[in-house]
C-alpha cells in the first residue's frame, strides 16, 4: 500500500508542474507494437511468459515552448503468452495481462533536420497484472498492483501537426518474488493540440 501512496504522490507532483504550463506543446500520442519479456519473467523452466505479445499505448505528452525536455503520461496493456500456448502443452488459453500507467520525463534531441528528432524517456508506474484466459488457474483470477520503473529511446518525424515515432521501453515490475521485466516496442503517431 505504501507503494501505491508513493507512486500517487508522483502523480499528483507532476500534475501540479504540468498545470502552469499553458504555453506548453501538448501532443497525444497513440502506439501499438510488440512486447518481449526478459529476465527471470521469461525463463523457460517456470510458467513465465514464453513469447511476444501485443502492446497497445495512448498518452499526453507537454514540452514547454522552445525546451527539449517535458513530461509524458501514459497507459499501456500489454499481453504475453505463456508455455502453455505453446504445442507442446496443447496450445492452453493462458496469458498473462499488463495494465500501466506512467508518469515520464521526456529529453529530445534535435538532430541536423529539425523534423526528425531521438528522444530519452523515463520514468514510474503503477502496474497491475495477472493470468487470463480460457483455461487459466482459478486462483490466478486475481491481480496484483505493484509499482514500477521503465526507461527507453525513440526517433520521431514530424510531418505537419503528426510526429510519427518508433520507441522502446525497458520495464521493470517490482513483484513479489522476482522481478517482471519486458520490453514493448512500439510505431505510433503523436499530434499536436495546439
Amino acid at each position: 500500500m505504501k507503494r501505491l501512496a508513493s507512486v500517487g504522490l508522483i502523480l499528483a507532483a507532476a500534475a501540479a508542474f504540468m498545470a502552469p504550463q499553458a504555453a506548453a506543446q501538448a501532443r497525444g500520442i497513440v502506439g501499438v507494437g510488440l512486447g518481449v519479456p526478459v529476465g527471470d519473467f521469461a525463463d523457460e523452466a517456470g510458467a513465465a511468459a514464453q513469447s511476444g505479445g501485443g502492446t497497445v499505448l495512448a498518452g499526453l505528452e507537454w514540452l514547454p515552448r522552445g525546451r527539449s525536455f517535458g513530461l509524458r503520461v501514459d497507459g499501456a496493456y500489454n499481453r504475453f503468452c505463456t508455455s502453455a500456448c505453446d504445442e507442446a502443452a496443447g496450445e492452453l488459453d493462458v496469458r498473462y495481462r499488463f495494465l500501466n500507467a506512467n508518469v515520464n520525463g521526456l529529453v529530445e534531441f534535435p538532430v541536423g533536420n529539425a523534423d526528425l528528432r531521438p528522444y530519452l524517456i523515463a520514468g514510474v508506474g503503477i502496474y497491475n497484472y495477472k493470468l487470463e484466459g480460457d483455461d487459466a488457474p482459478a486462483l490466478a483470477d486475481e491481480s496484483e498492483t505493484d509499482f514500477g520503473l521503465n526507461g527507453g529511446l525513440g526517433m520521431t518525424y514530424t510531418i505537419g501537426r503528426v510526429g510519427i515515432f518508433a520507441e522502446g521501453r525497458f520495464h521493470n515490475v517490482f513483484a513479489t518474488g522476482s522481478d517482471l521485466q519486458y520490453i514493448p516496442v512500439m510505431l505510433g503517431a503523436r499530434i499536436n493540440l495546439q
